[in-house]
């Protein structure tokens, strides 16, 4: 079912805010399709959901809107702003967090989360050194790309083996897969830690 509300609040802002169409683009879209259809057996109405580097969280809230709580952490605080504010201010599950996820202080919602996500692996140091993760035990969505000439992009990887090397020690691989971009390939990681 359309979320109208969401739909209008989306149509007001992108008027002014072109890198919020960007994070609707098709390209976006698929991406996160594939990460929800992906997940959605690993969550319920009880279950709590991070999403790390989360941008706007366009996609994925909407998606994950049934759970108990959702967490979107972002360096962004425009970004998030705009989410809390102007997108998703009429969802009452979600807590905004604009950090680095690797802030030490925001373990604790990491750790204890049922699900993981980090649709932007490019964009932030290897999974692997997130000790936060070390110690949990939720299923994991991670994606990544070979698009090492968009901006913001410090650790693009060239094959799913690649990423791969970059899950902690504690990670099983469920889900593997690869989604072609216009600009290059998605890696898709799923699967649990501990």
């Amino acid at each position: 079912m359309i979320d109208l509300q969401l739909f209008k609040n989306v149509m007001a802002e992108a008027r002014n805010n072109k890198t919020l169409l960007d994070s609707y683009s098709p390209n976006q879209f698929k991406a996160k399709e594939k990460i929800v259809d992906s997940v959605a057996q690993f969550v319920d109405s009880n279950s709590e959901v991070v999403i790390l580097g989360g941008w706007y969280g366009s996609i994925l809230i909407p998606f994950f809107k049934h759970v108990k709580r959702i967490t979107l952490i972002d360096l962004d605080k425009d970004a998030i702003s705009i989410s809390k504010n102007r997108l998703f201010s009429h969802y009452n599950n979600i807590d905004y967090i604009t950090s680095d996820v690797f802030d030490q202080q925001r373990h604790g919602r990491i750790m204890n989360a049922d699900l993981v996500i980090n649709p932007s692996c490019e964009h932030m140091p290897s999974m692997s050194t997130l000790e936060a993760l070390k110690t949990s035990n939720a299923y994991f969505a991670f994606t990544s790309n070979n698009m090492y000439d968009i901006q913001g992009h410090i650790n693009c990887v060239s094959s799913i083996d690649e990423f791969k090397e970059q899950l902690p020690s504690n990670a099983t691989i469920l889900v593997e897969d690869e989604i072609e971009d216009t600009r290059g390939i998605r890696y898709l990681l799923v699967g649990k830690i501990g």
